[in-house]
């Protein structure tokens, strides 16, 4: 049996005993939806950890990796809320730079029923460009080479893609 095969093999284990316990734990704080998708979170994560098979697993841990994940989301869904509530007006003083390490890996799936709705006043290339780079944190490259274009490309959709939020929320 390869490592990885010995990895999942555990991670199915945890996952036949503990899933239930995780997602009740999740469920306390979240619908059940997300709760679901937290707790499968869980042992995907669990299943990237390399040493896994000489460590010894306890629920407790698994509970703590979901706490660290929904307040994860919770503290996205925060930041991105105050930057469509920012700028009233005022002109932006971070670069765009600044603004994409500041939002790395933002998950869309993540991000309330308003949100979602304020991003689909873009256009869909401004949307592709601000999930890709703010949402989902890639970088310029990775973005323009994933949707075919010139890295400046991409910097332009992105910036006013932010631009076109900021103005939606004043």
């Amino acid at each position: 049996m390869t490592r990885v095969e010995l990895r999942a093999s555990i991670v199915l284990d945890h996952f036949e005993t503990y899933y239930h316990r995780v997602f009740c734990f999740c469920r306390r704080s979240l619908a059940p939806d997300m709760a679901e998708d937290i707790a499968q979170d869980v042992f995907a994560r669990l299943l990237q950890i390399e040493r896994l098979p000489e460590m010894k697993i306890s629920v407790s841990y698994l509970i703590k990796i979901a706490d660290n994940l929904i307040k994860r989301r919770y503290n996205r869904n925060q930041r991105f809320q105050r930057f469509l509530e920012a700028n009233d007006g005022q002109p932006e003083t971070t670069s765009s730079c600044d603004t994409a390490s500041s939002w790395l890996e933002l998950d869309t799936n993540e991000l309330g029923d308003e949100v979602s709705q304020q991003l689909d006043l873009l256009s869909e290339d401004e949307r592709n460009a601000v999930e890709l780079v703010i949402c989902h944190g890639l970088s310029y490259q990775e973005a323009a080479h994933s949707m075919g274009v010139p890295v400046s490309t991409v910097n332009n959709w992105k910036y006013r893609g932010l631009q076109k939020l900021k103005d939606a929320t004043v």
